[in-house]
């Protein structure tokens, strides 16, 4: 995935499951806060992460989901480590995970754009319900 949109301005990282407690990356800011319309389901597998490839464990990924809300916290990366954060956040999120852009709310203002990683239906690691 390419990185080259962000260079030069800071980003906002959306994390939804691990990345809430665990982000190893560094962050200026963070926001609680949700988006709209998606659902977070344990649909993915993971070959490597949360089990083997005999034996893939499952993991979060989010759905598209009229009237939903997903609960998780926006990070803030500052435009010098945009980069790195980018390349360690795809590394992490590999076996099926697309970068999108959504809107964010929260008690201290929304934000028109954060970075999701979201592993939909056409990935060869989707397991569904």
């Amino acid at each position: 995935m390419d990185g080259q949109q962000y260079v030069g301005t800071d980003l906002w990282v959306f994390g939804y499951g691990s990345l809430i407690f665990r982000p190893d990356f560094p962050y200026v800011e963070r926001r609680e806060g949700f988006i709209c319309g998606w659902a977070r389901r344990f649909w993915q597998a993971s070959p490597d992460h949360r089990g083997t490839l005999e034996s893939p464990g499952r993991v979060v990924t989010l759905i598209e989901c009229e009237g939903a809300r997903c609960w998780g916290v926006a990070y803030r990366v500052a435009r010098e480590h945009v980069a790195l954060v980018l390349e360690r956040l795809d590394a992490r999120e590999c076996g099926g995970y697309q970068r999108r852009s959504l809107a964010f709310s929260a008690d201290t203002g929304d934000l028109e754009a954060v970075t999701v990683y979201v592993a939909d239906h056409q990935n060869p690691n989707y397991v569904g319900p």
